[in-house]
């Protein structure tokens, strides 16, 4: 039985979270990890209920603050869970903010034009793609992999450039390098969170492995992941034989 069957509701696991994670992640980051492993154990309607108590009481320049990091988590959790769960968790959002708005009797005006389509936004317009969001990418990728990256890239056989091409241009170049609202560990702390989801050892190694190399120490990785394990058998599912970050085969 899980968490959620016991009835523990999405508020007492949030504080449940921030108990167990160590007090560097206890402030706002806590909510990256419950709103990407929501998503990535299929429970992306969970987001509209998370952002109604993250925003509870809260100024406007913070409700926005926090609308941009959550918009970040599902830009970058999308590379690593895939399109549906994000565009419901998003759906999700969407509702809640509308919800949230008409209670003080605001009007959310829309842009989306009679064909569906909207302009986009002014940041992600004239992207270097030739140069420097790949570099950005690569950069990252060499920072949390170093000397392991050769050893997966040459497991990938004769689809290798295809796919080095798609990790170092659009998965690392585009998103999970993008530091601009949330800084390179919040980026891991969804990359691992996202990951350990899906329960795959090896990736789940390379993930713990990268939050160390970003500075995080084993006991405080250690408690990251409870707190992932928290959330995920309170969305229904198994944490059984799941690697830990004492696992990790490599010097850091």
């Amino acid at each position: 039985m899980s968490n959620n069957d016991a009835n523990e509701s999405l508020k007492d696991l949030c504080a449940r979270v921030k108990s167990i994670l160590p007090e560097q992640f206890r402030d706002d980051a806590w909510y990256l990890i419950v709103a990407s492993v929501l998503v990535g154990c299929g429970k992306p309607s969970e987001l509209g209920e998370l952002y109604t108590l993250l925003v509870e009481g809260v100024s406007d320049a913070e409700e926005k603050r926090i609308k941009d990091r959550l918009s970040d988590v599902l830009m970058k959790e999308w590379t690593l869970v895939g399109i549906p769960l994000v565009v419901y968790a998003v759906s999700a959002l969407g509702k809640a903010e509308q919800a949230r708005l008409e209670k003080r009797g605001v009007k959310l005006e829309s842009e989306v034009s009679e064909d569906g389509l909207l302009p986009f936004p002014e940041k992600r317009k004239n992207l270097d793609l030739d140069k420097a969001i790949p570099d950005r990418g690569t950069k990252f990728l060499q920072r949390l992999y170093r000397e392991n990256l050769a050893p997966i890239s040459a497991s990938w056989g004769s689809y290798a450039n295809d796919f080095m091409w798609m990790e170092r241009a659009v998965i690392y170049g585009l998103f999970l390098s993008d530091h601009e609202v949330l800084s390179a560990v919040e980026a891991e702390l969804v990359i691992l969170s996202s990951i350990m989801t899906q329960g795959l050892a090896a990736p789940i190694i390379w993930h713990l492995r990268g939050l160390r190399r970003l500075g995080v120490s084993e006991e405080d990785t250690e408690l990251v992941q409870q707190a992932v394990e928290a959330v995920t058998v309170w969305s229904g599912r198994s944490v059984d034989g799941w690697p830990r970050v004492k696992d990790v085969p490599d010097d850091i």
